[in-house]
């Protein structure tokens, strides 16, 4: 099973497998990263070898542990194995492995402080822009998980028809704002190519940064550039706000009514929904 099916199938699982599941996966870490070898599986493991054959199992498991951390990072951090190329990333994967021991067996969630592992490098520090291209590469990851928006008419309904101070707009979980001091998006589009020009690089790099708004559109991770007064909206909207105090935090040059129809054209929105007080006040 891939790393992306077995994200998918766990989503799926509730209940008292899930339970069980979670218990195995915890337990399966502890004994790969156990500073010495267990000498007998732990029962939350359910399996049945014991002796030589548990031993030999558990070698194997703790020598391809890593290997697989491998892969699946090199599948979630394109970009960032491109700048660096396989074997400086591979070794930068170990060192991660050993640091950030994973919390649970899913290896498509293996590599989420993998930007804050990039940051602490001492060695990495002349291509500071590295830890934010890793957290544009994580968040185009991650969007192609989530949920997709379940706005429906009378979302929009309750939008046209009620007053803003009673509504709060959620956004979608597939959705992302990245704040960055650097120009990952050109650099994550020079990357794209097999062959990098040392001189575009350079060239975009004297670029100004700017945020990005990542999202999933048709199974497929998406990203633009946007002002600094989308994310102001974008902010407000992220706090859980009322949508008139979405409004007022947004810039008066900012085009709501034109981001709202992107938003419902890209999927950008949870839903609308009433504000809590003022349905405790209506009943």
């Amino acid at each position: 099973m891939t790393t992306r099916h077995a994200h998918a199938a766990a989503r799926g699982a509730s209940g008292p497998a899930a339970r069980r599941e979670a218990a195995r996966q915890q337990a399966l870490l502890r004994v790969l990263f156990a500073a010495q070898p267990a000498p007998a599986p732990l029962p939350e493991l359910g399996v049945r070898q014991r002796d030589q054959r548990w031993s030999a199992g558990l070698a194997a498991y703790r020598g391809n542990g890593l290997e697989h951390a491998v892969a699946a990072l090199r599948a979630q951090f394109p970009t960032v194995l491109a700048m660096l190329g396989e074997a400086p990333f591979d070794a930068l994967c170990a060192r991660y492995w050993y640091a950030y021991p994973p919390q649970q067996g899913d290896l498509a969630r293996i590599g989420a402080e993998f930007p804050v592992c990039i940051a602490a490098q001492d060695e990495l520090r002349p291509w500071p822009w590295l830890a934010d291209s890793a957290r544009l590469d994580r968040a185009r990851w991650e969007v192609l998980f989530e949920a997709p928006s379940p706005l429906a008419v009378q979302d929009l309904q309750r939008l046209a028809e009620c007053d803003s101070a009673c509504l709060q707009l959620c956004l979608a979980p597939g959705t992302r704002l990245l704040e960055t001091r650097w120009p990952v998006f050109r650099l994550w589009q020079l990357h794209q190519a097999p062959n990098i020009d040392g001189a575009a690089l350079r060239a975009a790099l004297r670029q100004p940064a700017a945020p990005l708004w990542i999202w999933r559109a048709d199974m497929q991770a998406q990203c633009r550039e946007i002002s600094a007064n989308e994310v102001d909206w974008l902010r407000a909207l992220a706090t859980g706000t009322r949508l008139d105090q979405a409004l007022d935090a947004a810039a008066a040059d900012f085009d709501v009514a034109a981001w709202l129809q992107a938003a419902v054209q890209h999927g950008w929105i949870d839903g609308v929904r009433a504000w809590p007080e003022a349905s405790a006040t209506s009943r």
